[in-house]
């Protein structure tokens, strides 16, 4: 049962602009740090109506409490996962367009105008916090994350042609127009890939910004290296192969051809010097190669026709939508 709980709304300092910005923060057991995120959000001063929404995600702790106590608008999630959190609070909003910031305090509230900046100058449709070319505090970010990260984000680079540097960053904003028209089915922290490589698929002006990032406060991070890192490579790898299939079945073709040249030199050069092929093993399997890569580089083909009609079908129906 979806409940909400305001009695006003948050304002900040006279605006110059027309927009109305909604701060969505999803929360989970973050009694210890959203009371003064809050404090900061509505201490900062930003060129636009600013309102601040919160979605808790079942928390056990006082969470709910602070938000009661300090007045500000909060739903209950349907579900579970920071993505589900994240779609069913745009669906609420009416704002025009929506931040997303973590509740852990590992985010600085006084990015968030450089992050909102580009989307009132109409210079961006969504703008990320790159916590990889801003200031990081030590033990921040784990090795094992920060290698993730970079591995993912040179995959998305190399699909997209690109130039990402922080493609699992939990600080951005954007037009919830632009939020709505992406096609998202992630219900965990892979929705952040999922954004970026959607975005960028769709030709939305994607542009990073700098962001200090520290080191969480309170609880300990819910984000596992294995368990979580494991499911955004698995959607990354989805997402890429449903946007970009003739690249993704291209480098696999590829592979395949590199891998079967060994074995058919061998054979070749074992027909030239003694006139027969004697290793048939060696000739069968290299023939699997080789067919296996055309076949990944003729489904690569019948792929990114596919993909290519439905877009032009997702273009009609959004030029002529009445």
């Amino acid at each position: 049962m979806e409940e909400e709980q305001f009695a006003h709304e948050e304002k900040s300092l006279p605006a110059n602009t027309s927009l109305k910005a909604q701060i969505i923060i999803p929360t989970l057991n973050e009694g210890q740090t959203i009371g003064n995120l809050i404090h900061d959000i509505r201490n900062h001063i930003l060129p636009l109506n600013t309102s601040i929404l919160v979605i808790d995600g079942g928390s056990t702790d006082n969470t709910l409490d602070i938000c009661k106590k300090e007045n500000v608008k909060f739903i209950t999630q349907k579900g579970k996962g920071k993505g589900n959190a994240m779609r069913q609070a745009v669906d609420y909003t009416e704002a025009d367009i929506v931040v997303f910031i973590d509740a852990d305090g590992t985010y600085e509230v006084s990015d968030l105008g450089a992050l909102i900046d580009p989307l009132i100058n109409n210079k961006a449709d969504m703008v990320v916090g790159s916590r990889l070319k801003g200031k990081m505090e030590r033990g921040s970010i784990s090795l094992l994350n920060m290698v993730g990260n970079k591995i993912f984000n040179s995959t998305i680079n190399f699909a997209m042609g690109s130039h990402v540097t922080d493609s699992l960053s939990g600080y951005r904003a954007m037009f919830s127009n632009v939020f709505k028209d992406l096609v998202l089915f992630s219900n965990n922290f892979e929705i952040e890939v999922e954004m970026t490589v959607e975005a960028l698929a769709k030709n939305y002006r994607v542009v990073e910004t700098p962001i200090s990032y520290t080191v969480r406060k309170g609880t300990r991070s819910k984000l596992s290296p294995i368990d979580d890192g494991s499911k955004i490579a698995h959607s990354l790898l989805f997402i890429l192969m449903n946007v970009n299939p003739l690249k993704f079945f291209a480098v696999i073709s590829l592979c395949f051809f590199i891998a079967g040249i060994y074995p058919a030199y061998f054979v070749l050069n074992e027909k030239i010097t003694t006139g027969e092929i004697t290793s048939l093993p060696s000739a069968i399997f290299s023939s699997l190669l080789f067919m296996t890569g055309t076949i990944a580089l003729v489904v690569g083909l019948l792929s990114e026709l596919v993909v290519r009609s439905r877009r032009r079908v997702e273009y009609l129906v959004n030029r002529y939508r009445i």
